[in-house]
């Protein structure tokens, strides 16, 4: 998860960058456009439940952590919106 410690934009988009890598490598290996898709695959049948499961709980983590890390970037991005207007 991300570390709750001060980040700067660079390194929140270092962080973002890798979970998405990660991510879309986990997709990618089961021919796969998101997680909603993945998970819809193993319920139908379409993929094996095991272990493939596991590749989706991780994928689903990275997914998560990525919209936080967004989240973050997007609120410290409105900070220095409102410096820039009050300046």
């Amino acid at each position: 998860m991300v570390n709750k410690r001060e980040n700067t934009l660079t390194e929140l988009a270092k962080e973002l960058e890798e979970r998405l890598i990660n991510l879309r490598n986990i997709l990618n290996k089961y021919k796969v456009k998101s997680t909603r898709e993945f998970l819809s695959k193993i319920e139908k049948g379409e993929l094996p439940e095991h272990p493939t499961y596991e590749d989706y709980l991780e994928a689903r983590s990275y997914d998560l952590e990525a919209n936080e890390i967004l989240k973050e970037i997007m609120s410290k991005l409105r900070d220095v919106e409102r410096v820039i207007a009050s300046a």
